[in-house]
């Protein structure tokens, strides 16, 4: 039998209380030199704990269960490989949801959130008594449509991606909406191509972050090496997808509906020209959170 000094020495056990691991994951993460360490402990603390952010500060001196360090070691680990903290922790916050996010996914992001409020100002302004029908097409972990779900008591999301795992992920995190989750159907389609033909002429709102990197463009390490790069790179301009929605969506959208979509600044003026170019009126560009041209909105007339 093993004495106790010969016993492999465990990272954590002489670390007892929530406050000791906080420092410890405070050190790890500087060690990277990473820009928020005492940020991302926290909300690995909040992960591994269980608690609330509020609830952390008051237990902070409470000894840690040893399931608790060790999933905190678990997502630290995790987190000083380089895997982006959203996946780390395996969850991240979108508007008022808390999303399952992993690499079968893209990581949602603040100026996304910009795309929700768009699309509600849209909504706000359509009158009808049937369900308003809002189509978030790549919806990857369905943060949009999700999001837009459970703001609004008038409408009909569809939840539309070709990845079969993306699908996974985004059918999880509608099981978590509650009651608003009879309002949300997901639909494998390859954008418009396998949707049910009698959804034609009937979408208020079709919505979009698609693809739209172009390939050789330099991304962050934390991005090529994780996030999925189908739903990264559209091809050798970076618009192909959004020109693609564009010219398909007249037939699904119903009169006066909307396209909404995201895409990197420098793509919003020649998008806006292809899109007035292709008959939709009301073309505007919309900043994100930074300042910077992210969102194109055109409705279609016919």
């Amino acid at each position: 039998m093993m004495s106790n000094s010969q016993k492999p020495k465990n990272e954590y056990e002489n670390k007892n209380t929530w406050a000791e691991l906080l420092e410890s994951t405070v050190f790890a993460l500087e060690t990277k030199s990473l820009p928020n360490p005492r940020v991302e402990a926290h909300w690995i603390l909040e992960v591994a704990s269980g608690y609330s952010r509020e609830e952390l500060t008051i237990n902070l001196n409470a000894q840690a269960p040893q399931l608790g360090a060790k999933h905190l070691s678990e997502i630290l680990n995790k987190r000083l490989s380089g895997e982006p903290i959203q996946y780390a922790l395996g969850s991240w916050s979108f508007r008022k949801l808390d999303l399952l996010v992993d690499s079968r996914v893209l990581i949602p992001r603040p100026e996304t959130e910009i795309l929700v409020d768009v699309a509600h100002d849209h909504l706000n302004e359509c009158h009808r008594d049937a369900p308003l029908r809002v189509c978030d097409l790549g919806t990857g972990s369905g943060a949009i449509g999700l999001a837009i779900a459970q703001e609004r008591d008038d409408v009909e999301v569809y939840l539309v991606d070709n990845s079969p795992d993306a699908l996974k992920v985004a059918s999880a995190n509608l099981a978590g909406l509650g009651n608003h989750a009879v309002k949300v159907k997901v639909c494998e389609s390859n954008w418009f191509d396998q949707l049910p033909h009698n959804l034609k002429d009937s979408f208020q709102l079709i919505v979009s972050n698609p693809p739209y990197v172009a390939f050789g463009e330099e991304l962050p390490p934390e991005v090529t090496n994780y996030e999925p790069h189908k739903a990264l790179f559209a091809g050798e301009r970076g618009t192909e997808h959004v020109e693609s929605i564009l010219s398909s969506a007249p037939i699904w959208l119903a009169e006066g509906g909307i396209v909404i979509l995201e895409m990197a600044p420098h793509q919003t003026d020649y998008v806006a020209e292809i899109a007035a170019s292709q008959g939709y009126s009301d073309v505007k560009i919309t900043d994100d959170l930074t300042g910077r041209k992210r969102i194109v909105s055109c409705i279609c007339r016919d």
